[in-house]
């Protein structure tokens, strides 16, 4: 791994951490059965908060000044940050991989729309 590839391993890493660490401490992690399919639906609920903000655009009414769309990204991520820390997957080398990968594709993946 480069330089910039693993600095942001080792940030993302610390940032997971902090947010597992977070979770844990208000209650998220408590003595019930944890689904990993509930886990990812709660993924999948914060991608839907992002289109409605893209729906009806306005500002966070939490974490100002940023967007609503803004928001629910970061709440994506930081839910996928927190079900990664509980499972111990390495969810920064994958992006690593993934963008690497990625760049030896061809253009639109051969033809693909979307």
């Amino acid at each position: 791994m480069g330089g910039v590839k693993e600095g942001f391993a080792q940030s993302w890493d610390r940032i997971q951490r902090d947010v597992h660490k977070t979770a844990v401490e208000h209650g998220w992690w408590d003595g019930e059965e944890h689904n990993d399919a509930e886990k990812v639906a709660l993924i999948h609920s914060e991608l839907s908060e992002a289109l409605e903000g893209f729906r009806k655009p306005g500002p966070s009414d939490k974490i100002a000044p940023f967007s609503q769309v803004e928001e629910e990204y970061a709440d994506v991520v930081i839910r996928i940050m927190d079900h990664a820390a509980h499972l111990g997957i390495d969810v920064a080398g994958a992006i690593i991989a993934k963008m690497a990968y990625n760049q030896t594709r061809p253009y639109r993946h051969g033809g693909k729309r979307y």
